[in-house]
């Protein structure tokens, strides 16, 4: 499994710093993975005070070019210099605020791959489109227009439906549980496939999310940011797989 923080444009280089010292006395399962997405400027401290906790250090998004004239963007080369296991890509708040395409995101994930950074590309539905009960055919779709042709293994997929981030609100437990089989099955093909879930992640719901058995992990906003309350989760995790 793979219990992932993403911190968003929030916390700061001290808060690297509290976080080391209250993962002393957590030992971590090597069934579960934790991984941890700070805003670029802390990704190297990040990555250099907490690799001794076998702590995975990723990035939030990347640019669809290698190098060039991109003022702003953020290379994968740099993102892979610096030991990123992971990118997140497609993050809705990046098609949102920033017109991060389908085309983007496979033309990014291509890139990652070919650092061998794993790719979290991120799929959701509308609260609109959930409503007219589209949203197999829109995740599917989603899928085969950003996931890249020649992948063959370690890809992780995030499912959050838009209406669920920061909400508080999550699917149904068996709608999560369908529509994770619909991706799993769309992508059968791709050994070490993981698709997680994302939208709401808390410390009352996560151990509930975590029983289906096709849910891999869980992409965390808001609840990351208080580290007492990521832990929890994490340890949730662990008692699933235990």
């Amino acid at each position: 499994m793979l219990i992932a923080g993403n911190w968003k444009m929030n916390l700061k280089y001290e808060d690297i710093l509290k976080f080391k010292d209250i993962l002393t006395d957590l030992k971590l399962d090597n069934q579960v993975e934790m991984a941890i997405f700070p805003q670029f400027p802390l990704l190297y401290s990040a990555k250099e005070y907490l690799s001794n906790y076998n702590i995975e250090i990723g990035a939030q998004a990347c640019s669809s070019e290698l190098k060039g004239a991109f003022t702003g963007d953020v290379s994968v080369e740099i993102i892979s210099d610096i030991g990123c296991k992971y990118c997140i890509v497609g993050h809705s708040e990046r098609r949102m605020f920033h017109n991060e395409t389908n085309g983007f995101i496979k033309k990014a994930s291509n890139l990652l791959l070919s650092k061998n950074i794993i790719p979290i590309i991120c799929v959701g539905e509308s609260e609109e489109i959930k409503n007219k009960k589209n949203t197999n055919q829109f995740i599917i779709s989603q899928i085969n227009e950003c996931v890249p042709d020649n992948i063959s293994s370690n890809l992780v997929i995030a499912y959050e439906p838009l209406w669920a981030i920061g909400t508080g609100v999550i699917p149904d437990y068996e709608e999560i549980f369908n529509v994770h089989a619909v991706i799993m099955n769309e992508l059968s093909y791709i050994e070490n496939l993981r698709v997680i879930y994302g939208g709401s992640v808390n410390v009352e719901n996560c151990s509930k999310i975590f029983e289906l058995n096709n849910v891999h992990g869980a992409l965390i906003g808001g609840s990351s940011l208080k580290f007492k309350d990521f832990l929890a989760i994490y340890k949730s995790a662990v008692k699933q797989i235990i």
